[in-house]
């Protein structure tokens, strides 16, 4: 009969699990921040397109400050 209850890793198996996992987390967290950085950087690109856009309106009919 197969035993169905696995038995918590100890020594170096332990360590390379948790390692592993280690390693998992932090590929999980770089993705999470890259992609914010990704999301605040079109942010910023709309947001001075629609300041250039808006000083070119501005400066069409005389309004330039």
């Amino acid at each position: 009969m197969a035993d169905t209850t696995k038995k918590p890793l100890r020594g170096e198996a332990a360590y390379r699990a948790q390692r592993e996992a280690i390693a998992k987390s932090n590929e999980a967290a770089s993705a999470a921040a890259t992609r914010h950085r990704a999301e605040k950087q079109a942010d910023a690109v709309k947001e001075i397109a629609r300041e250039e856009k808006r000083d070119a309106q501005a400066a069409r009919k005389g309004w330039n400050t």
